[in-house]
């Protein structure tokens, strides 16, 4: 006699994988310490400057879809993919209220003389 099952117990048999969700979680840690990094180096415009909000952007951005995809398509490793997806957030935050301080006239570069 064979036993089948029906594609729900199926789809609960099989291991989900938590790897998507994990890489959210540590993209997101890696654009908040980028976000950082960002605001103590960004104002001195030169090449480490560029490539740390170059690193921080692309990081940012892959947090956000990574840990998005996660939630959508997997149970596993939802707090750290939630993780991903507020970290992603509050760089996405930082980011409109340095635009909207540009916008307004402040001068992100006076605090050191730009340089």
């Amino acid at each position: 006699m064979q036993t089948t099952l029906a594609p729900a117990e199926l789809d609960a048999a099989i291991e989900q994988s938590t790897a998507r969700g994990r890489v959210g979680g540590a993209l997101g840690l890696a654009s908040a310490a980028l976000l950082y990094a960002a605001f103590k180096w960004a104002h001195h415009l030169n090449l480490e400057a560029v490539s740390i909000v170059s690193a921080w952007g692309l990081t940012t951005v892959l947090a956000l879809s990574i840990s998005a995809w996660s939630l959508r398509t997997r149970r596993a490793a939802r707090r750290l993919a939630k993780l991903g997806v507020c970290l992603a957030a509050v760089s996405l935050l930082a980011l409109a209220f340095a635009g909207l301080a540009l916008a307004a006239g402040m001068n992100m570069a006076a605090g050191c003389g730009g340089g």
